[in-house]
């Protein structure tokens, strides 16, 4: 029974929006019960589409039939509502990823979803240059473990893009890439490995199982080809979080930051044969993929780790307000990890040929194309073969706290 109960407090609940709550599928909170008034307390919300599957109301009764205390039972409806089963229930799938970052504010966020989630495992993470320098990448790096109590080593990747061209950006994270809230101050230290050795040891460790969750510009990964291609044939998938998608861009109107760091990585990585799903700027700007102030002051109250997370968005919520008048801050890696870690968060995707204009001297420098094999061009242009999946679509229903309850544990 023990275990029962258990496993019903850990459960996710979807509910129905309730009339003037804003916003779709609004958890709804606990109603507050007397010790000795057990009728105060409101049936568990267990309802799908309207109705109510036979395990889960099971589940209840079983509740019912163990509890005599209205103050736990209240507690157990207290249990914030979350909608996809998969937030931070294991699988039974243990799963090795790389994580290869250029460390800023959301970068973390991702960083703690996966230090967080029970099947996974961070084989290590490598660093590059781009939102901030390479040193200041590790140490946010090293922060960002040692909050989230993981021991996976930090490896010093590249410090400039593949063409040897540092190309200016502005930091929208602060000078530290983490708000500039004085929260850096990591205790370890980077390894001696150099990221590209690691990463080529790790796959020869555990071929065909690793996946490369990339974060950031993809020189990193782009150097490990080059290096080693046949190694390399044996990564399972990269993760890319990078393109404009289907939308626009923010380094340029085409181009997304990542890929704009460096282009010719990019394409490297798309030319290398390896299966990749990319996750898109379009994607981190729809409804529900963004953090408000209230939500993230929602998180800055909570633990250690989820303050942490949240004050690394200030800067990113100062910009936003002052050159936008927007009042959230888009937590791009953070969307990006859950379709990485939360089976069914994915809905939608396009298998595309993909290919990025990586001559420095042309404006749309960075924009990545994605042809489609479903659409007959007018150029006569014919798709034969695809080298990704672009994902189009994602269950973003409570997403704030399937995150924010995630990286509370």
């Amino acid at each position: 029974m023990t275990a029962l109960i258990l496993m019903l407090c850990s459960m996710e609940y979807p509910v129905k929006a309730e009339a003037g709550i804003s916003g779709k599928n609004q958890p709804k909170s606990a109603p507050a019960a007397e010790e000795n008034d057990i009728d105060q307390y409101i049936e568990l919300h267990l309802h799908l589409d309207g109705a109510i599957t036979q395990e889960r109301q099971l589940l209840a009764n079983a509740v019912d039939a163990a509890f005599t205390s209205a103050e736990v039972k209240a507690s157990i409806r207290s249990q914030p509502v979350i909608d996809h089963p998969s937030a931070g229930m294991p699988s039974g799938e243990n799963r090795r990823i790389i994580i290869d970052t250029d460390t800023a504010g959301d970068d973390a966020l991702a960083i703690l979803m996966a230090a967080k989630s029970p099947d996974i495992t961070i084989e290590g993470v490598t660093v590059l240059q781009g939102n901030v320098s390479l040193e200041q990448a590790a140490d946010n790096a090293l922060m960002t473990l040692e909050t989230a109590g993981c021991d996976a080593e930090v490896c010093l990747g590249a410090a400039t893009a593949l063409d040897g061209v540092k190309r200016k950006t502005f930091s929208v994270y602060g000078t530290d890439g983490m708000g500039d809230k004085g929260l850096i101050h990591p205790s370890g230290k980077p390894s001696d490995k150099d990221a590209v050795d690691f990463i080529l040891e790790t796959v020869e460790k555990y071929p065909d199982e690793i996946e490369i969750a990339s974060i950031g510009p993809a020189t990193n990964i782009a150097n490990a080809i080059l290096k080693d291609p046949e190694t390399m044939s044996h990564v399972k998938r990269i993760w890319s979080m990078g393109t404009a998608g289907l939308g626009p861009g923010n380094a340029t109107p085409v181009a997304e930051f990542n890929v704009y760091k460096d282009a010719m990585a990019y394409n490297v990585m798309l030319d290398s044969g390896i299966d990749i799903t990319i996750v898109g700027l379009d994607i981190c700007d729809k409804d529900g993929a963004v953090f408000d102030s209230n939500q993230l002051s929602d998180m800055e109250n909570g633990n250690h780790v989820q303050r942490y997370a949240a004050l690394s968005f200030s800067k990113l919520l100062e910009f936003r307000r002052e050159t936008r008048g927007i009042d959230n801050v888009n937590a791009c890696d953070a969307v990006f990890m859950a379709a990485l870690i939360w089976p069914g968060f994915v809905v939608d995707t396009l298998d595309c040929q993909a290919s990025c204009i990586a001559h420095d001297d042309c404006e749309a420098f960075g924009e990545v194309i994605f042809y489609r094999p479903d659409i007959a061009y007018d150029s006569g242009r014919i798709v034969e073969n695809t080298n990704v999946t672009l994902v189009t679509e994602v269950d973003l229903d409570h997403f704030f706290e399937n995150v924010n309850i995630l990286i509370a544990k």
